[in-house]
């Protein structure tokens, strides 16, 4: 797509909810809330257009998210042309550092400690949200975690006080989801 043609679709509008907190926070929304296992408290985002000129969205995005026991970095950016630096989540533990990038897992202690684990294969079965839903309603199996919608209400919660935050220039909380079916 042009420039132009960009500007004109929603994602590109701030208005409409576009733009790259949306589009690229959601991914660690989702990894943090998933691994850390505890709903978030608060968040302080900043987000700004610095180089899409064709729409009002912003391009560029950070989120810190506080959990009651840790806390997280979300970014994204429309105007990077490579990340340079691994592309998967970073942990920095008590006692040690883990970085995610494709595939493969390093686990660092320090002083040179290192060692790598290779993901196992996805089951080509299951390898999209849609086969997981699919597989779900043909045999009851529960569907991945990061799929259950009260977590995905959550995600949301993070994402939305990220957004306010960014808007407001201080930290907003995060909504409690305590919302049920029936």
């Amino acid at each position: 797509m042009s420039g132009p043609e960009r500007g004109a679709s929603w994602w590109h509008q701030d208005a409409t909810g576009g733009g790259a907190l949306l589009d690229y926070c959601c991914y660690g929304a989702m990894v943090t809330r998933w691994f850390i296992g505890e709903q978030a408290t608060d968040c302080m985002g900043m987000a700004a257009n610095l180089d899409s000129h064709w729409g009002d969205a912003p391009d560029n995005a950070a989120v810190l998210v506080r959990y009651p026991g840790a806390m997280a970095i979300l970014e994204g950016s429309w105007t990077t042309w490579h990340h340079g630096v691994p592309t998967g989540p970073i942990v920095f533990g008590q006692t040690g550092t883990m970085v995610v990038e494709g595939n493969k897992v390093r686990l660092e202690r320090g002083h040179g400690d290192q060692t790598i684990f290779e993901a196992e294969p996805i089951c080509p079965e299951r390898d999209t949200e849609a086969k997981e839903l699919i597989y779900h309603m043909e045999t009851g199996e529960p569907v991945h975690p990061t799929l259950e919608m009260m977590l995905n209400l959550e995600y949301m919660a993070i994402l939305d006080a990220g957004r306010r935050s960014s808007k407001s220039g201080k930290m907003e909380s995060v909504d409690n989801v305590t919302w049920r079916i029936g």
